[in-house]
Parts: C-alpha cells; sequence; structure tokens
C-alpha cells in the first residue's frame, strides 16, 4: 500500500527538476492480458446462489439511492459525484462557515487522509427520531455530517453549524478511506480502516440507531495471498440481492450477504453476514491490494489493484470479464460514463512501481470488452523510501455534466516537477486536450464539480499545502484562490453551497460558496 504522509513530513517537499524520456520505464506487461494465464478462486461456492442473484439492472447512478445526499464515496456506482444540489449564480468566492477539530494520534494525527470523503445526508423524520441524534437538531431540515478521521474516531457533525449531533464512534486505528451510507434508507454505516495501530484491523458494519457493531469483517484473511487487512475502498450495496460489494489491500473482492433485517416500527437493524470472498494472481503476483472503491454498471463490476491490473468481473457468475494493465499502481477510483447503453471507464495510473520518475496513464475503456478507446500519458514524479508520496492520479476524475457534458477532468500530482500538478479537461470522444491548468502545488484530493442553476461547471479543487480553488469548468480560468490549512489530502463533497473537506493535521471545513 502506499504509506501516507506522517504529520513530522505533511510539510516537508523537494524542489528538484527531472528530464524524461521513453527509457524512464520499461513495459512488461501487454495491455490486454490472456485470461487463461490468470488464476481466479471463490473462497465457498455454498453460497453462489443467494450471491449470484443479480438483475441485469442492478446498478444506476440515478436509482442508488432512496436517501438526499451523498451516501458513499464520490455519490454512487458510477462514481461521478460528489455534489447534490445547484448553487444560484456564478460563485466568486469562498468563506469559512465553520470548522471542526479532530483529536491527533500519533503519527498519523487527525483530520482526513486520503481520500477521506465524508458522508452527508438529509435524513427522513421518521428514521431520525429513532437515531440517538442530539433532541435539538429536531427540525426536519436538519443535514448530518458524517466524516472518518485519522484519529480513529467516526464523527458526526450538523452541516449547519458544526456543533456535534452525536458521540463520535471510537475505532482505535486511523481510517484513511470513505464512510458509506447504506444507500437503501437503512440505518447502517460501514467504515473501514486504513492503519492496525496495534488494534484488531478490518472493516465494520454499525447501526445509526444506537451505534452499536453489527459486524465486523476481518481483514487478516487465510484466503487471501496479501498480508496487509486494511480498507480504503468504500462499498456498493445492491438492494437487489442485499449483498455488499467491497475491494480490499488484502487482494480480495468481498461479495457478503448481508442478510439484513430492519423494523421501521422500532428502528431496530440487524444483519447476519455470510462472506464469499473473490481471489486473482497474475503472474505469480502474491501483493496485489484493491485501494480504490469499486464501480458497477449494471451486473458488472469494475476496480483497479495497486499493481495496476484492471478487472471487469460479471456479478450473474463472479467470473471476470476482461482483466488489463496501465503500467502502474491504480488507486484512484475507475469513473463511469455510460455511451449508447455501453458502461466506458475513465482511469488513470501512480508513478509508484516505475520508480523515480515515469508517466502518469490517463485511459478510456470499454467496459464490455477492456479495449481501450484512447490513452494520453503525462509525466510525473514520486519521492521514495520509507515515506513514500507518489505522483500521477491519485484523485479520481470528473465527468462533466449539464453544459459541460463530453468533458473528463483529471487530477495528476508531481506532474514534472516534485511540487507541482495539473488539471487537465480531455473530450471524452477523442481524448483531446482541451485546456490544462499548471499548479504550483499538488493535489492527491479529488476535484469536485458543482454547477449553477443555468447548468454550468465549476471546480472545487484543494491542493497539498492547504489552498483552496473555484475554477472555472468551461475553460479552467481560476476564480478564487486562498490558503486555509496546512494540507489537504482528502476529497470534499458539497450539498447546495456548501462544501464539506478535512485536511490535515486536525480540522474539517465547512466552506460556502458565495
Amino acid at each position: 500500500m502506499l504509506k501516507r504522509l506522517s504529520v513530522t513530513t505533511i510539510v516537508c517537499h523537494i524542489a528538484f527538476n527531472y528530464c524524461f524520456s521513453s527509457e524512464n520505464y520499461n513495459l512488461l506487461i501487454q495491455d490486454t492480458l490472456d485470461l487463461t494465464k490468470i488464476s481466479f478462486a471463490i473462497s465457498d461456492s455454498s453460497l453462489l446462489t443467494s450471491i449470484l442473484s443479480v438483475p441485469s439492472d442492478t446498478f444506476s447512478s440515478t436509482s442508488y439511492t432512496r436517501l438526499k445526499g451523498i451516501t458513499t464515496f464520490r455519490g454512487g456506482p458510477y462514481r461521478d459525484r460528489a455534489s447534490i444540489g445547484r448553487i444560484s449564480k456564478r460563485p466568486d468566492s469562498l468563506v469559512i462557515k465553520w470548522s471542526a477539530k479532530t483529536a491527533p494520534q500519533g503519527e498519523w494525527g487527525g483530520g482526513a487522509g486520503w481520500t477521506g470523503q465524508p458522508s452527508v445526508v438529509q435524513w427522513p423524520n421518521e428514521l431520525r427520531t429513532k437515531m440517538n441524534i442530539d433532541p435539538k437538531f429536531s427540525d426536519s431540515l436538519f443535514v448530518e455530517v458524517i466524516a472518518a478521521s485519522l484519529d480513529g474516531n467516526v464523527y458526526f457533525l450538523d452541516l449547519e453549524t458544526g456543533t456535534p449531533s452525536r458521540k463520535p464512534i471510537k475505532i482505535n486505528n486511523p481510517i484513511k478511506g470513505s464512510v458509506s451510507i447504506d444507500p437503501r434508507g437503512f440505518p447502517i454505516l460501514y467504515v473501514g480502516q486504513g492503519i492496525a495501530n496495534k488494534k484488531i484491523f478490518g472493516f465494520r458494519i454499525f447501526s445509526l440507531i444506537d451505534q452499536q457493531l453489527l459486524h465486523f469483517l476481518d481483514g487478516n484473511d487465510p484466503f487471501s495471498i496479501r498480508n496487509w487487512a486494511a480498507f480504503d475502498g468504500s462499498p456498493l450495496i445492491n438492494a437487489a440481492n442485499d449483498v455488499m460489494y467491497l475491494g480490499g489491500e488484502n487482494g480480495l473482492l468481498y461479495c457478503v450477504k448481508l442478510n439484513t433485517r430492519y423494523d421501521s416500527l422500532t428502528g431496530k437493524a440487524n444483519i447476519a453476514p455470510q462472506e464469499l470472498r473473490l481471489r486473482y494472481k497474475v503472474n505469480d503476483d502474491h501483493k496485489v491490494g484493491i485501494e480504490n472503491s469499486v464501480a458497477a454498471y449494471g451486473n458488472k463490476i469494475f476496480f483497479a489493484d495497486n499493481h495496476g491490473y484492471i478487472l471487469a468481473i460479471d456479478l450473474s457468475t463472479l467470473k471476470p470479464l476482461w482483466v488489463i494493465h496501465n503500467y502502474d499502481d491504480t488507486d484512484a477510483s475507475l469513473i463511469i460514463q455510460p455511451e449508447a447503453g455501453i458502461p466506458y471507464l475513465y482511469t488513470g495510473s501512480e508513478v509508484d512501481k516505475q520508480g523515480k520518475m515515469g508517466f502518469s496513464y490517463l485511459k478510456k475503456i470499454n467496459g464490455l470488452t477492456g479495449a481501450t478507446v484512447w490513452e494520453k500519458k503525462y509525466p510525473c514524479l514520486t519521492v521514495l523510501g520509507d515515506h513514500p508520496v507518489n505522483g500521477g492520479m491519485l484523485a479520481t476524475p470528473i465527468i462533466g455534466k449539464m453544459n459541460s457534458s463530453g468533458k473528463v477532468i483529471f487530477n495528476l500530482a508531481r506532474y514534472k516537477e516534485l511540487n507541482k500538478g495539473l488539471l487537465v479537461a480531455l473530450n471524452q470522444t477523442t481524448g483531446e486536450v482541451l485546456y490544462e491548468v499548471s499548479l504550483p502545488n499538488y493535489s492527491w484530493s479529488s476535484p469536485v464539480d458543482i454547477y449553477d442553476e443555468e447548468g454550468n461547471m465549476f471546480i472545487f479543487l484543494a491542493d497539498s499545502k492547504g489552498y483552496v480553488m473555484l475554477l472555472d469548468g468551461e475553460n479552467g480560468t481560476m476564480i478564487y484562490k486562498k490558503k486555509i490549512a496546512e494540507l489537504f489530502e482528502a476529497s470534499p463533497v458539497v450539498f447546495d453551497n456548501k462544501i464539506i473537506i478535512p485536511s490535515r493535521p486536525n480540522k474539517i471545513f465547512c466552506l460556502e460558496i458565495r
């Protein structure tokens, strides 16, 4: 896995230029891999009948959640939206509405790291009144922010004021990933952890009625090949067959039959999970791990791993459709944009296995066949050693919508120089460059697209020096930029005109778009 910045090194950067040539990397693996040379295994065939009952239209971006809000990393199965609502007009500034402090926790501090996106939800009255939310938040317009922290806590805050809406859930291990709320409207929270910290290590499911632990999924799994039990990705929940899909850094794809029981009268939620795991191995590689959040379209699921393998799995058979290679570690979540019934994937690699210098490869992929539609490469750097800090693409891209349909926007770290970054907009059809924005500081944080009432796109971005930015999504023009923190790695979420983004080492910010 990538070891993230410790508190003692978060502001230490090296200024140095590298010269790039095609000899700086060695491509040893063909793009599309022969499935007969890849081994696949499942842990328990007796569970197949209940888990494989997947309708062909299971996963849809528009109908994934019954709740008003952003319930998982980048909003749903396409991983393509982290904002809800629109702003009234073209923005010109950002104002800090509130900030909340987290507790410090050893080497990793507090706040949130990569990916660190909060969830935000406006609970239905009939559900909110059954939860252990502070009674003073009885207004039907109450919106709750749920944010996991590197300090080992999950925080619950009022969107309007930043006041705690209930006590935090203490996990006692640093959490690097993004929480998920059950999209079916059930009061269930899903939380992975990123660092062992001498405690039990894995993935947890909690009741949001009383915050009690419902299930612990141990990442130290004897069925896995890789001995690393972290879960940075956010799961997807299939309402049709009551199955949770989750990738682990131990290299397993988990398909968990939850057997959910929820009584809407009492608010009681219980689960009795049955875990089926899919294991794969490529070229005798024993160290593959999945850090990104799995994406899905219909009855197909897609993910990438830390060796750059990108896989498509048919959920009706749990068999692979195709496997390709994108040259290097791919931690950013894949995004999906359907065109004429074909799910097209957009992805990009880091510079990690290539060494101190290499290329970030950006791709558009046909999700049915694995064929590469177009590919672009950008020179990026990485810092190796005891505290590696990778370059390339760690941020999940933006798919343009409304007036910006046809654009895909990538955020690259350590572009050409160690401290710098690049925001690039490409034509979805051809891969042609539409515009580029040079960034003086690199960013791991995923940019988020925001729209006004006329359908114009604006981009919010935060960087590694603590700056927050607003850009015009049409041409990349910088509208607003200001330093408000030490470092941002976490990805933001937007509810109407409010942006919620945690920082390092110890704050969660709510910014109001003006």
